[in-house]
Formats: structure tokens, sequence, C-alpha cells
């Protein structure tokens, strides 16, 4: 499935220090298939992180917007699922 989605390219400070840029669509964006609310709220509650997609490993990953370093940059483009 072929969808217009943004995708936000961002870095931030790993829980080990080390930076992690990610190429990421956020759960607003992503086919309501793809999302289960309820564990996903869970992980955002417990680490403060938001639970993202990460477009490069095609698989749910945590962004962490409290360190993040410098700006997130953004494009529309299909994306297919």
């Amino acid at each position: 499935m072929s969808k217009n989605v943004t995708i936000f390219t961002g870095t931030f400070t790993k829980q080990n220090g080390e930076s992690r840029t990610m190429n990421f669509i956020r759960q607003a964006n992503l086919p309501s298939s793809m999302i289960n609310s309820s564990t996903i709220n869970e992980l955002q509650k417990k680490t403060g992180s938001e639970v993202v997609y990460d477009v490069d490993h095609k698989e749910f990953r945590l962004f962490n917007w409290n360190t993040l370093q410098g700006q997130i940059q953004q494009k529309t483009t299909d994306y297919s699922f």
C-alpha cells in the first residue's frame, strides 16, 4: 500500500550517549492497521519518547524529542508500507 506521507529526519542523543539520526513517520500519518494504540501509549509513558515508524529499518522505534540535536527536517513523499 502506497500513501502520501510526511517523512521527518532528526538527530537525537540515545540513552547510551550516542547520536542517532532517524528518518521516520509519526503515528498520525500511518495506516490505522499498523497502530496498536494501547501498546504504543504504554511504551511512550514508560520512556518519555515518541513511538515512530523508522522508514530505513521498516520498524517501530523511539524518538527522544527531549535530546533533539538541531532542527527537524521534513518532506512529503509517497511511501509504500
